[in-house]
């Protein structure tokens, strides 16, 4: 059973146009389309849910804990025929859409899945799986199955990129299943980001290390360097800037065609951290997200703030904090999406509060 709730003003923290609680005991991941128009969010019990937010209604369930009919379908998506899946379901962590919309993937800590957004069919499912190659000097014991850090699809839905926590990065052809494992981080990589085509990745980890890399090579394009551990990375739609940001606060704007640092954020907070970062199209705002509620609009030509918010939680939500998973532009109003599991929607121009 699903809760569409439309709350106008739910606190005075958090003067949003509108929300809507998504699922009702909080998310374990969220994303929203780049368009604005869907949002996929995890929760228990619902699982994942895709909701359409023109119609304010959920499209469809989907079922990442359902196994695959035969053995051929397990093959395909990229299973082992000895690899089954866990006795006990994982909660979905990992939710993230294709820059177009029309794909979406979902991941637990071990697996992922693609889905087609306009009917919810699945297209396959993958293993996590260990490292195939040499054993690794910095990760010694690598026959265990690394868990999932950041997932990542193409607008075509062919091509699909995972972070693992022992710092490989593997990028999969869906259609031809050719298979690319990136070891150009030596540490754990805490964030992606692919071009809609498929051909360049941008990621980060604790290696302090940030490059964008070419998929069908291998070969590291453009480094970025960091002061402190990567925890985020974002494109601008037309793949023209990167977005870097280390734990020792440094939020940078990089031209990818120059390797200059275009613009630096002026943050406030010595920990001001964001756990999510969307460009508008025109690539001249950011819209960041935080733990402790934090949702805050960017100029990207000054690096100052334009505005900042505090998202909303539902009155017998605990904790009262919460983490916005993502973010959005759309026409006249930006959406977030929390941990608390409220979709809210925002007026991209500063009003009087």
């Amino acid at each position: 059973m699903f809760c569409v709730v439309l709350l106008f003003g739910c606190s005075p923290q958090s003067p949003s146009l509108a929300s809507w609680q998504l699922v009702g005991n909080g998310a374990y991941g969220a994303d929203l389309s780049v368009q604005g128009d869907l949002a996929a969010v995890s929760g228990d019990p619902e699982g994942v849910v895709v909701w359409d937010l023109k119609t304010q209604a959920p499209r469809y369930r989907l079922q990442m804990n359902v196994a695959p009919p035969d053995q051929a379908a397990l093959t395909r998506g990229g299973y082992k025929p000895d690899e089954r899946l866990p006795a006990q379901p994982l909660p979905v962590t990992l939710t993230r859409f294709s820059e177009n919309g029309a794909y979406l993937v979902t991941a637990d800590q071990t697996r992922l899945a693609l889905w087609r957004t306009a009917d919810g069919e699945n297209l396959g499912y993958w293993q996590a799986g260990s490292y195939s190659g040499a054993p690794r000097v910095d990760q010694p014991g690598t026959s265990q199955v690394h868990s999932l850090r950041d997932v990542a699809v193409s607008n075509g839905g062919n091509f699909i990129a995972f972070a693992r926590a022992d710092g490989v990065i593997v990028h999969l052809n869906r259609i031809s299943g050719r298979r690319l494992e990136f070891l150009g981080h030596s540490e754990k990589v805490n964030s992606i980001a692919m071009s809609a085509n498929g051909l360049y990745v941008l990621s980060g980890g604790n290696d302090h290390r940030a490059m964008l890399w070419n998929t069908q090579t291998g070969q590291v394009q453009r480094p970025f360097p960091a002061e402190g551990r990567v925890v985020l990375v974002a494109l601008t739609q037309d793949g023209r800037y990167a977005f870097v940001e280390d734990a020792d606060n440094n939020a940078l704007i990089w031209d990818i065609r120059s390797g200059q640092v275009k613009t630096r954020l002026a943050t406030k907070a010595k920990q001001e951290l964001f756990t999510s970062a969307r460009f508008s199209g025109d690539g001249k705002r950011l819209l960041t997200g935080g733990p402790g509620r934090q949702l805050i609009l960017w100029n990207l030509e000054s690096g100052q703030r334009l505005w900042q918010r505090q998202v909303g939680v539902a009155e017998d939500y605990r904790p009262r904090s919460a983490v916005v998973y993502a973010t959005a532009f759309a026409k006249d109003r930006v959406y977030s999406v929390s941990s608390a599991g409220l979709l809210e929607a925002w007026p991209l121009e500063k009003t009087d509060e």
